[in-house]
């Protein structure tokens, strides 16, 4: 009996260190703060180079609507998004109406959306995130 207390001891001991270890490593590794911005700005990239190349009027203008769309989109991120700190991880946001949102979350030195594209263009077309030409790109 006393052979499986030990046992059971030793492996408890040795999950408490996985656990610690993985802890201690997710506290290193956390993200920067620029990659969440990084990532979500190539998010909405692809989301607008995706509605700039459906609409055939707007190819002949690909490059002007693009750096349209993606210029109101960076001062929109530059003022509204924020990244909060957690011990383990970080979350990055958008703040829209008095609310935090969850666009991304970081966590051993990765980031990931946690949105999809559809979420994107609607943040995208949003007027207080595009001039009325950029919408108008946009929605075309």
């Amino acid at each position: 009996m006393s052979h499986n207390r030990r046992a059971m001891k030793k492996i408890l001991i040795g999950i408490t260190l996985v656990i610690l270890m993985a802890m201690a490593l997710a506290a290193m590794t956390k993200p920067e703060r620029t990659a969440h911005y990084d990532m979500l700005k190539k998010g909405l990239t692809v989301v607008i180079g995706k509605v700039v190349d459906s609409h055939p009027l707007l190819q002949q203008y690909n490059a002007i609507s693009t750096m349209t769309a993606l210029n109101a989109t960076d001062e929109y991120l530059k003022r509204n998004f924020m990244v909060f700190e957690h011990t383990f991880y970080n979350v990055g946001t958008i703040l829209y109406k008095d609310m935090f949102i969850p666009v991304s979350i970081g966590l051993f030195g990765q980031v990931w959306l946690t949105v999809g594209e559809d979420d994107l263009q609607r943040l995208a077309e949003r007027p207080e995130v595009m001039t009325p030409n950029a919408i108008a790109v946009l929605r075309a």
